[in-house]
């Protein structure tokens, strides 16, 4: 039984240890028969990327028809080439997909007229565009901040155009993703897809921090910040799912932890990929972590072998060869696999979200268990 280390055993989130058996129990089935995502799901997916471009377009009706002018004061030619650049290059669709299974999670759970799933599936569909809009705004930001040149092996937004009209694209989507968020016309679900953007804010702000002294406090701060940043957005629209769908708040509750569960999994795997996995491999530079000043878990573990460490995370590695000698006492210790074992924690935590909401196997079940998996198992 895997056991953490003892500057993070009394941090309530994770008081209950590891059981690789009971982990390897659960994913083996899902391991050995991959399953297709539901037609449905598929369907959604593919026209999803052009329902954003078609958000982002400035349309009138004529004659009954939509066209899309390029008024000057409302839609320029260069706007509309800046709001597409992420989306033309085509992401993962990580989030969306998500939330739509977990739409069909619920909706399994729920006994509704033909007419009302039609209503409440759409309704769950604009909540699957909003979450990737809001990704997309995010990275647009994030590389502001980050002073980022590339992502996906592509010049970032503000490489291209220059960090002011970076950060004006970035609102401009956001600001697009919050129409498209109105036409649900259900103001909790709004408030609550409205809290993610809240959290990355005040995420960034925590990023931007110093971290504290202390180890327990110090890991606390990586994980709450990991939360707002990445958590959030996969707990929040999978909650908003299940709010569309009727579900009672304790199922509610269940939904939301799955998304926080598996978004912590997804940013530790990231964090660990970040000191293993190539430059080409990543679309970025590899360690950029540690060049931006940030100690993620991978460090925050070596620095309980490793002491030495301690002050280079005070100070943010900002002496010459603090960069190169965190990386190689990382590489030394065990923060790499305890990360790993840490994330897949958090994987078998969401695996038990799903057994409660759906307790028959079925393939809405599996794809989500599947899901999990492929996160945990990624190299990219």
């Amino acid at each position: 039984m895997y056991i953490l280390p003892r500057f993070i055993r009394n941090f309530s989130p994770f008081k209950r240890s590891f059981s690789p058996q009971i982990f390897e129990a659960i994913v083996e089935p899902q391991q050995q028969h991959p399953v297709e995502l539901p037609n449905e799901v598929t369907k959604m997916l593919g026209s999803l990327k052009d329902d954003i471009l078609e958000s982002l377009m400035e349309r009138t009706m004529v004659n009954g028809l939509a066209t899309y002018t390029d008024n000057p004061f409302k839609f320029t030619k260069e706007l509309r080439e800046m709001s597409r650049y992420y989306f033309d290059k085509g992401g993962k669709m990580i989030r969306p997909t998500i939330s739509l299974l977990m739409s069909a999670a619920c909706n399994q759970q729920m006994a509704s007229s033909t007419n009302s799933i039609a209503d409440i599936s759409l309704n769950q569909y604009r909540i699957a565009i909003v979450a990737e809009m809001i990704h997309s705004a995010t990275l647009v930001h994030d590389d502001v901040i980050d002073e980022s040149n590339t992502r996906r092996g592509q010049p970032t937004t503000n490489a291209r155009w220059g960090n002011k009209r970076a950060i004006l694209i970035g609102d401009f989507i956001l600001a697009r993703a919050t129409k498209v968020l109105c036409s649900i016309g259900q103001p909790q679900v709004i408030e609550t897809m409205a809290v993610i953007v809240e959290d990355l804010v005040k995420g960034e702000l925590l990023q931007l921090n110093a971290p504290p002294q202390s180890k327990n406090a110090r890991f606390k701060h990586y994980m709450t910040k990991t939360f707002y940043k990445t958590g959030s957005l996969f707990s929040n629209s999978c909650k908003s799912a299940a709010m569309l769908s009727g579900c009672s708040e304790s199922t509610q509750h269940l939904a939301s932890e799955f998304g926080r569960n598996l978004g912590l999994a997804f940013q530790l795997i990231d964090d660990v990929l970040d000191y293993v996995a190539s430059a080409s491999e990543l679309g970025k530079p590899t360690a950029s972590d540690l060049r931006l000043g940030l100690a993620t878990c991978p460090v925050l573990f070596a620095a309980d072998e490793f002491p030495e460490l301690d002050p280079l995370i005070e100070r943010r590695f900002s002496q010459p060869g603090d960069v190169e000698k965190a990386l190689e006492l990382v590489k030394c210790s065990n923060g790499l696999q305890n990360s790993r074992k840490l994330a897949r924690q958090h994987g078998e935590a969401a695996i038990e979200n799903i057994r409660q909401l759906l307790p028959q196997r079925g393939q809405i079940h599996d794809c989500l268990v599947n899901s999990v998996l492929r996160q945990l198992e990624r190299q990219r």
